[in-house]
């Protein structure tokens, strides 16, 4: 027999029919308070609910109560509000007023909100969330006093708990209207000036709206209530921040962190802070201390690796990153660092075996596409282009990536015609992408097609008149490739206008420049191109340029040096044994 299959929408109207019936049918009772401490999760008590109406249920509550939830699930958020909003009155259910206050928000329909979110807190006035909810439809509304009242409530409740602050900015950080927030905080703080949560929140919104001074004034005041309270010095340090005054901030916090040298929570923002101001060695040793104090605390331990790893610490850096993926924490994160670091140390097997396991997260694409590289580097191409294939991709800019990877790696191991099929598909994938073009561009060179590597980077500049790459690479190769000088300087003129201490562009400069006859312009450009970039090509044109004006002194110097570094550069040993053959 074969099963039909049921749609969603099907699902949530079923949800829903039993869902009413359980609300509006006598099953809604309040459960029975349990007096014997419970051993386990079976024996927790059910959470107390506030008393429900007994509600008939009728056809027409029942169709109502239906269409709204199917107009939910097509998206007709108004029209089902608008139904919530009189099942709740009708039905004065606490569940259903939550409902329709949910719907209204959603709906945007703050005014039919703040009615049910009224209700909502009149028929359950211990629920948190609905005074919360109830709190911001107030502020949005411009009732300021009476949202200061619902405040309260919420404050009396939390009474004690350390983390009130955070109730005052989860609530009313999120508003639009940045000044009722602050005008309710305020309110609140003429009633109660001591209340240290209130302090710190209206500093902190003071300082996110803007309003420097008056957050420096009011965590000034909380500071003097709660000297070095770890989580007020923070916050005047992103004020003194926020006002330009970094050095002072810094001094400020480093004098705090000696005063409470116990503090992991300050030494860690201090570290944090010492980075910001590019001092991660300061940095690293705030973190190691931190670590003595709580070994296994995995943020420090990750926060101290990164700083390792930037100071140029590899070993620290790999020990710290092995630890914390030993504890389980951050897989995905730290197997991505360990295999670049043993990348780094030359050793592509293992390398590969960390890349393998990064399985998802912002790490998860470059993993994969190094895995690829690396694959290919150890001799194995068709595992490497396997590899790539396999990687899933979630947008059209991860499929590009996975092209130009590809097509690099075919072009590393001198398969420029395969490379250029790849980037043919891509460009079949991505029409016009400027990235595929100029790739595509790149290897129509090696394969000797001057006229397509033209039309490419011309379509690019049709586009982009300012690609830099796409001037400087049209004007070398019609300096180094054809007998069109003229043209090739415009193209190389408008890249060095735009970048003109690039290594790579004066160098071409300094080619065209020699192909025009003057040698001596051509030297200056291919000097500095040295100088800001010692490269075995800019190498070789020097020396040539340098041979030819009869300095074959000097070109052999340069040559040789370049020798010495790269020993295999086919430009520049191309170019020595053409001249001295000569």
């Amino acid at each position: 027999m074969r099963i039909k299959s049921v749609s969603t929408a099907s699902v949530s109207v079923f949800l829903a029919v039993f869902l009413v019936i359980s609300m509006l049918s006598g099953c809604a009772a309040v459960p029975a308070q349990h007096s014997v401490a419970a051993n386990n999760v079976e024996d927790l008590p059910a959470p107390v609910l506030p008393p429900l109406p007994k509600v008939e249920l009728t056809a027409d509550l029942l169709g109502d109560f239906l269409i709204a939830e199917v107009a939910v699930q097509r998206a007709q958020f108004e029209v089902s509000a608008g139904l919530y909003s009189r099942l709740a009155k009708q039905t004065r259910d606490p569940r259903i007023a939550e409902r329709a206050t949910r719907v209204a928000v959603f709906a945007r329909n703050y005014e039919a909100a703040l009615e049910t979110g009224q209700l909502w807190v009149e028929l359950d006035p211990a629920s948190m969330e609905g005074r919360q909810i109830l709190t911001a439809l107030l502020v949005k509304a411009g009732d300021y006093d009476t949202a200061l009242g619902h405040l309260e409530a919420l404050l009396k409740d939390a009474e004690g708990d350390d983390s009130r602050y955070m109730l005052i900015i989860r609530l009313l950080g999120r508003e639009q209207d940045k000044d009722g927030a602050l005008k309710v905080v305020e309110k609140f703080l003429a009633r109660h000036p001591q209340d240290s949560a209130g302090l710190y929140a209206y500093a902190q919104l003071a300082l996110r709206d803007g309003k420097l001074a008056e957050a420096e004034r009011v965590i000034d005041q909380l500071l003097q209530l709660k000297p070095d309270w770890p989580q007020g010095v923070v916050l005047r340090t992103r004020v003194l921040q926020a006002t330009n005054r970094e050095s002072e901030a810094l001094t400020y916090l480093g004098n705090v962190v000696q005063r409470h040298s116990d503090s992991i929570e300050l030494r860690v923002a201090y570290g944090r802070m010492l980075v910001d101001a590019g001092r991660p060695d300061d940095a690293l040793v705030q973190f190691q201390r931190a670590l003595k104090q709580d070994a296994e605390n995995q943020d420090i331990l990750f926060a101290a690796a990164l700083v390792a790893l930037r100071v140029e610490n590899i070993d620290l850096a790999r020990d710290y990153f092995l630890r914390l993926n030993k504890m389980g924490g951050r897989i995905d994160e730290t197997s991505y660092y360990l295999g670049r670091i043993d990348e780094e140390k030359g050793k592509p097997e293992e390398a590969i075996r960390w890349y393998a396991q990064v399985e998802q997260g912002e790490n998860y694409l470059t993993a994969q596409v190094r895995s690829a590289v690396l694959r290919a580097r150890l001799g194995d191409i068709e595992d490497a282009r396997a590899h790539l294939h396999a990687i899933e991709t979630r947008s059209p800019g991860q499929r590009l990536r996975i092209f130009l990877a590809e097509g690099e790696i075919l072009r590393d191991q001198g398969q420029d015609q395969e490379a250029l099929v790849v980037y043919n598909s891509g460009l079949e994938e991505i029409p016009g992408n400027t990235e595929l073009l100029y790739a595509r561009a790149m290897v129509q060179e090696k394969l000797n097609r001057i006229d397509l590597l033209e039309r490419d980077l011309l379509t690019i500049l049709e586009r982009e008149p300012d690609h830099v790459d796409a001037l400087n690479s049209l004007g070398y190769t019609l300096a180094d490739r054809t007998t069109r000088y003229e043209e090739a300087l415009n193209y190389i003129k408008r890249a060095f206008e735009l970048r003109p201490n690039a290594s790579h562009i004066l160098d071409s400069m300094g080619w065209v420049q020699y192909r025009l006859g003057h040698t001596d312009e051509a030297i200056q450009y291919l000097r500095r191109a040295m100088d800001a970039n010692y490269d075995p090509e800019i190498a070789a044109h020097l020396g040539e340029v340098l041979w030819v004006k009869g300095d074959q002194k000097g070109a052999r110097s340069i040559w040789d040096e370049a020798l010495q570094k790269s020993p295999q550069n086919k430009l520049l040993m191309d170019a020595i044994q053409r001249l001295q053959h000569k």
